[in-house]
């Protein structure tokens, strides 16, 4: 399945591939924008409906309020100025009864009328000035008809104040001769001007009910802007859930995706495809996510065909993070284990190349699998030969009892692959009998990547590998299938039946080794077999004593016991010789290899 870092959308999703392309950084701003707009127009509406209800109330006391004070002042300063005028009046004439309390009474009226024309005055000009400002229509209107009716009382009053003037003045003819006309026309002055301020009165009660009305409506009005601030806070906040839910959402899908793609990876499943319609650092995740298991995909393919040619722990290490430690090359104790089928030549020589590449494949099938069984490695195939090791790091317990183990267990897969011979050669009958050689070697190797810098071959190499290599072939020998040195059996001793065959040392080498045949798992050698190995190492210790009488007698009951045994045959061979040109006194029993 390939990979796919982006999805293609059509004109339809352009909205949403533009959000898309935003970075997360500038969506978390663009939400913080938006809410934070949101959360500035309520609160801009709640101030602008403040401030009318602020700009109102000021008006109701700035305003309507210093008017009815003015009115009542007005009103009780011309009560005040009737009182003033009836004194004066009880003081008067004609005659004049008490000439200063007149005068007093006369300059009170005075001061009192100038007080209410300046009142007047002042009243006037403060409902032209207000008439100029923005005031609700129905308080214009008092205003209004208050001007008019201020204008009225005026004019009034000033008629009054000429009338009882005239009146009331000692030098007056009504106060010298009590002139009645004049009498009956300041009465009527001062009726007129009651009369105006009896309707101005109204005025200023209708402008006092204004005011009332219009605090209990500021009261409800500023109710009614918390009620409508409450509620944008609340849309507000409501926008702001569902506008982080569904970035939230669209943020989270891909991310969700990563999670279960890591976790797919993390099982090992690399079949995994991301599809971001971002281009945002999660898209960019998503893009180097994929591009990571593309990948981790093209390792596995590449690490699944290696590990074809070469064992998957070797790969792993090759590919690790020890790989130049590993290529630099160590010293490691191992068990080398080498294999080859006995006349193998002659069974591919009347075999077709099919059948032949046929038949060697079932037969490193078979032989391989106890080697894989018990955690081998298996360095390469020669042939129909096969080179494997035991040991750390790849094998870190027992790597001598698990070599000996798959030895022994070849044995068995030998017999198998004989009864398959038949149908892999085409053959109805006749098929040829085969059998396997086994040398194994313990002791120290060095582990490293060798070969020019073109081409390189994780092996192992050292005197255990050659040692390893001539016992399989010392087997064709001794007429053996399992042939170990003492390094191998000193370690496996306590699981393992054997049976020493002889000292044998290589071309070139002074040094012997002692070899060993193996028998068997502990408890499933037959007794046969045990009589065979206790007369073959009596023989031997005569063997190496140089008794060829008691040697030859030894190897000819092991002939008896087991005809055919090969050691006894070739030992019972060495003694006929030995007998006619015996060895050096001091041989010590050592047989010298002619093989390589």
């Amino acid at each position: 399945m390939d990979m796919t870092a982006e999805e293609r959308v059509g004109p339809a999703d352009d909205a949403p591939m533009r959000l898309g392309r935003w970075t997360i950084g500038r969506k978390f701003v663009g939400l913080s924008v938006v809410l934070l707009s949101i959360m500035l127009v309520a609160a801009l509406w709640s101030f602008m409906q403040a401030a009318r209800v602020n700009r109102e109330t000021i008006l109701l006391e700035q305003v309507l309020e210093p008017l009815r004070r003015e009115i009542a002042a007005i009103e009780q300063e011309t009560a005040n100025e009737e009182l003033a005028t009836e004194r004066a009046l009880r003081y008067g004439g004609p005659p004049l009864r008490d000439p200063a309390r007149h005068a007093a009474e006369l300059a009170r009226f005075e001061e009192l009328n100038d007080d209410v024309d300046r009142r007047l005055t002042m009243l006037q000009k403060a409902i032209r000035r207000y008439q100029g400002t923005e005031i609700p229509v129905e308080v214009a209107i008092i205003l209004g008809r208050l001007q008019l009716e201020s204008e009225s009382v005026q004019r009034d009053h000033a008629a009054y104040r000429r009338s009882v003037g005239a009146y009331i003045d000692p030098a007056a003819p009504a106060m010298l001769n009590g002139n009645i006309e004049r009498e009956a026309a300041a009465t009527g002055d001062e009726k007129r001007v009651l009369a105006s301020l009896e309707r101005m009165g109204t005025e200023s009660d209708a402008l006092a009910r204004a005011h009332e009305e219009r605090l209990a409506a500021m009261e409800h009005r500023s109710f009614i802007i918390s009620v409508e601030s409450l509620l944008l806070a609340i849309l507000a906040f409501l926008i702001g859930i569902i506008l982080s839910l569904m970035i939230t959402r669209r943020m989270m899908v891909p991310v969700q995706s990563l999670i279960d793609g890591a976790e797919e990876v993390g099982r090992g499943n690399l079949d995994v495809s991301l599809k971001s319609q971002s281009r945002d650092e999660i898209g960019q995740l998503a893009h180097a996510f994929s591009s990571m298991v593309g990948e981790l995909r093209t390792k596995a393919a590449m690490k699944d065909t290696f590990s074809s040619y070469l064992d998957p722990r070797v790969v792993d290490r090759l590919l690790g993070e020890r790989r130049a430690e590993l290529e630099a090359g160590e010293k490691r104790e191992m068990t080398v284990f080498f294999s080859d089928l006995q006349g193998f030549s002659a069974i591919s020589e009347t075999l077709t190349p099919t059948a032949l590449v046929k038949l060697i494949n079932r037969y490193l099938s078979l032989a391989a699998e106890p080697i894989q069984l018990h955690r081998g490695v298996i360095d390469k195939y020669i042939g129909d030969a096969i080179m494997a090791y035991w040991g750390p790091p790849f094998t870190p317990d027992d790597p001598a009892l698990s070599a000996v183990q798959a030895a022994l267990e070849q044995r068995a897969q030998i017999d198998r692959l004989e009864l398959e011979l038949p149908e892999l050669m085409g053959l109805r009958r006749g098929a040829p009998r085969i059998a396997v050689r086994i040398g194994l070697a313990s002791g120290d190797v060095v582990v490293g990547s060798i070969g020019s810098t073109a081409s390189r071959n994780f092996t192992i190499m050292g005197d255990t590998v050659n040692i390893a290599s001539r016992l399989e072939g010392a087997n064709k020998a001794y007429g053996t299938m399992i042939l170990a040195d003492e390094a191998t059996v000193r370690q496996v001793s306590h699981r393992i039946e054997t049976r020493e065959i002889d000292l044998l040392a290589a071309v070139g080498k002074s040094e012997a080794v002692r070899v060993y045949e193996l028998l068997g798992e502990v408890g499933e050698v037959g007794d046969a077999m045990l009589d065979l190995r206790e007369t073959f190492e009596n023989g031997l210790a005569d063997y190496r004593a140089g008794d060829w009488d008691r040697a030859g007698s030894a190897f000819a009951r092991c002939l008896e016991i087991a005809p055919g045994d090969g050691p006894a045959q070739v030992f019972a061979d060495r003694v006929r010789a030995f007998r006619t040109a015996p060895p050096a006194a001091d041989w010590g029993g050592v047989w010298q290899s002619v093989g390589k």
